[in-house]
Parts: C-alpha cells; structure tokens; sequence
C-alpha cells in the first residue's frame, strides 16, 4: 500500500501482480474494508460494522470465498465489530474452512422475488 500526500488530502493505492483482474480489485477492496473496520475497532470509533454485498464476491472462488468469510468473522469477533454479508442463496458455501457450518450464521429473514409478497421493504424491484 502507498500513501501519497496531495493538495486535496491522502491519495492511498494499493497494488498487486496481475491487480487487473476484477476478482483481484475486488478482493483488494475486502482487505481494505478489514483493514479500515479494524483500525477504527481499536480507536473506539466508526460505524461498529462491516457489510458487504454479494457482487464483491463475483468470480471469486467458492473455497476462497468461505475462507474470506471466516477471515471476516475473526477479524469482527477479536476486534469487536459486527461484519455483515449479503448473499444470493446460490453463492453461500455450506461450511467454512474450519468447519463452521455457515447456516449457523444466517440470519431467518429472507429477501426473494417471489410472489407478490417478494421484494425488499415492500418495494418490488
């Protein structure tokens, strides 16, 4: 990572071989988001969470996937914030890197489109 100072405050880039790649920029983005939710854990500021959003995970690999999970979940449990996915059904790995069955962790509400009850808050998209 590289922090350069600019007249309109930090410019902060990060690279790695072969960091073209959609799946590469958009695991860059995971760590970073870590990074940032753990650095404001310990300074005792920020929101208190993580989310993020199934499209990050596009193209990655679903054993990678998990291990992101679960990274996620240690990093939110040793450093005291809530991380939070949202995923298509499709996408969920049924068990984690270390055995953790990921069902554990879902949560009973379910968005779907289907039916004329489906939508998110009442609104059909």
């Amino acid at each position: 990572m590289v922090i350069n100072a600019t007249d309109n405050g930090p410019e902060i880039s990060a690279t790695i071989p072969r960091g073209r790649s959609k799946v590469i920029t958009n695991m860059q983005v995971y760590c970073f988001d870590l990074d940032l939710s753990t650095l404001w854990s310990r300074k005792e500021c920020g929101p208190g969470f993580l989310v993020h959003d199934s499209h990050l995970f596009d193209g990655v690999d679903e054993r990678q996937r998990a291990s992101a999970f679960q990274l996620g979940a240690e990093f939110a449990a040793v450093e005291g914030f809530q991380y939070i996915v949202t995923l298509n059904s499709d996408v969920t790995p049924k068990e984690l890197p270390d055995g953790t069955v990921v069902e554990d962790y879902v949560l009973p509400e379910r968005l779907t489109d289907h039916g004329d009850d489906g939508g998110l808050f009442g609104l059909r998209f």
